[in-house]
């Protein structure tokens, strides 16, 4: 075997031992994912801030997993807004549709550099949007386990 092969070789187990960290991780949070959903009863109509530095965070109307607000109610802020967006978006398109991922990941990014702090002074901005970057990092690796494909 070559230089170039051997390197090439070690670059694809990095790579293939990244991906099963990133699977473990996922398969240990999804008990937590369907937990939330189930524990989804009807819809809200307040504006809420919850678990803001996790995975099973609520925020306003529509931010969260299994969370989403009634028909006709108004975001809270521009975060919500993008939540909102983003429910319609996977409604229409599926759960693992990765363009709606994409789409809100950049939603509350321009809201985070907007320099507003949103509705709620306990979940700002900066502590929210880096919750949901990351579960939405999470939703998009997992929507695309099934489709990777793997060149040697």
């Amino acid at each position: 075997m070559d230089i170039c092969a051997g390197k090439a070789a070690a670059a694809t187990e990095r790579m293939h031992q990244r991906h099963a960290r990133k699977a473990a991780v996922l398969l240990a949070i999804i008990p937590l994912l369907i937990s939330t959903v189930e524990s989804h009863v009807g819809c809200s109509t307040r504006c809420i801030a919850e678990n803001c530095n996790s995975i099973g965070i609520k925020y306003g109307k529509y931010c969260g997993v299994g969370w989403t607000g009634c028909p006709g109610e108004k975001p809270c802020d521009d975060l919500d807004a993008c939540c909102k967006i983003h429910d319609h978006c996977v409604d229409k398109a599926g759960m693992t549709n990765v363009k709606c991922h994409e789409k809100f990941m950049k939603c509350i990014k321009k809201v985070q550099k907007s320099g507003k702090v949103g509705f709620s002074r306990n979940c700002p901005y900066d502590t929210a949007v880096p919750t949901m970057v990351q579960g939405m990092e999470m939703a998009i690796m997992f929507s695309q386990l099934g489709n990777s494909k793997v060149e040697l």
